[in-house]
């Protein structure tokens, strides 16, 4: 940005589905062991130990071992649990873990259906042999979602993932703070069902995000107090689940049994009730789970620098979406003075005022221009001290003159809402800025 206010930046995005999406987020943990060598006490005057003697000879290649074909190591699974189940019978302990490494060979060679099945039978064996809520479960159930997931059968995985849920909750009580890693993953899981359209029922899909959510904030507040800093995320799931309750259009194949009008026999009104509820509560919801975050960060002083500041500014942004100007306006005034007041630092403060801001976010800045070879729309607009786009021009587009992709930029900065430039804590008209949206 120059001193004019005129910025220039790349946005890129990929599908309708991207625009809106405020943050979704997917962890992926992995641990190593290192094995520990410790000397062996000998007696000094005498002869060294074999192992010892052999490790000072000239070391010879080791033959290297020959990999199984995937088809090997299905036939070995197969013939090795006829063993046993010929000596120990059709449930005997430990066949089920032949069942699964048999299963995860299956599956890794692509055999998903087989590969499902297998999972299934281990399952049983289990069950029979360690009872019903073994937790002895959970790897192979979560690997047969794995394999419904690559066969695109959605709502078979949903079912797994409920049936973990379940399963957790039978053996911890649905309150017990260990929930919360099982809870944690079923919310993302209908979260992502929900963004990326997978299954039948998306509305319930987003309900379920939300009511999970929620009961991760009540573990959390009765175990771990009121100001526990592990609140955060699950309010943030919170006003994530809203945005999308109140932007909720309906099933896409169901579009019309959505929207239409129902009498008091209507089978769909029961569903067409829960939500109106849930759209209609979800303003209220999301600025209460981020004024509640606010509150944690003030209250805990293990809170990063400026963290209660920066919150205030997404209550702003909060506000903004619902084109409650005022308030916004209000509310980003304080969160300006409070990132000062907490120790922000300029650039910090320069990130989150000095240029205008999307809401939510568009998609990622395209910043080393990859996405040059694919068609791209360069646009120029203005965005006032009110939050809204103006004076929008299509400066340039490739492949050539799409009339497609350019009237699909234009709507997208036409319904976007901005958060404004700020100076001096008040909100400023900013001209002249560019960016280039590249799509797939």
């Amino acid at each position: 940005m120059d001193g004019s206010g005129s910025t220039v930046t790349q946005t890129e995005f990929s599908s309708p589905v991207a625009i809106g999406l405020m943050f979704t987020a997917t962890a992926l943990l992995c641990s190593g062991a290192r094995a520990e060598i410790k000397p062996v006490p000998t007696d000094a005057g005498a002869p060294p130990p074999a192992f010892i003697e052999a490790a000072t000879q000239p070391l010879q290649p080791e033959k290297p071992r020959r990999q199984l074909r995937p088809s090997e190591a299905v036939e070995n699974y197969r013939k090795r649990i006829e063993e046993m189940e010929a000596e120990y019978g059709a449930y005997g302990a430990g066949i089920d873990e032949q069942l699964v490494g048999l299963a995860t060979a299956l599956q890794r060679s692509g055999a998903h259906e087989e590969a499902i099945s297998e999972f299934r039978r281990a399952m049983l064996i289990n069950r029979v042999n360690e009872g019903l809520y073994s937790l002895n479960q959970v790897p192979m159930i979560e690997s047969m979602i794995d394999s419904q997931v690559a066969l695109n059968q959605w709502d078979d995985a949903n079912d797994n993932q409920q049936y973990l849920f379940w399963l957790h909750e039978q053996n911890y009580g649905e309150t017990d703070p260990r929930m919360l890693p099982v809870i944690e993953r079923l919310s993302d899981w209908h979260l992502k069902a929900y963004v990326e359209e997978k299954g039948e029922t998306l509305f319930e899909h987003l309900i379920s995000a939300t009511n999970l959510y929620q009961l991760a904030v009540d573990i959390i507040t009765q175990n771990f107090g009121a100001d526990d800093l592990r609140l955060v995320q699950a309010l943030r799931g919170l006003k994530v689940t809203n945005y999308y309750l109140f932007t909720y259009k309906g099933e896409p194949q169901q579009a019309v049994m959505v929207n239409t009008s129902f009498g008091p026999g209507d089978p769909n009104a029961p569903r067409r009730a829960e939500l109106d509820h849930y759209k209609m509560a979800s303003f209220s919801s999301g600025k209460d789970a981020l004024a509640r975050i606010v509150d944690v960060y003030e209250q805990n002083p293990q809170s990063p620098p400026a963290a209660s500041a920066k919150a205030i500014v997404e209550l702003g942004d909060w506000y903004m979406m619902f084109n409650k100007w005022h308030s916004a306006k209000e509310t980003y005034g304080k969160a300006y003075h409070a990132l000062w007041d907490n120790g922000a630092t300029n650039q910090e403060i320069e990130d989150i005022f000095g240029h205008p801001a999307a809401l939510p976010d568009l998609p990622m800045l395209d910043e080393d221009g990859n996405g040059l070879a694919n068609a791209y729309v360069t646009v120029s607009y203005d965005v006032t001290a009110y939050g809204k786009a103006r004076n929008i021009q299509v400066i340039s587009s490739s492949p050539g003159d799409t009339v497609s992709i350019r009237a699909r930029a234009r709507n997208v900065i036409k319904r976007a809402k901005f958060r404004p430039r700020f100076e001096n804590g008040e909100p400023v008209d900013t001209v002249g800025i560019v960016q280039r949206f590249v799509f797939d």
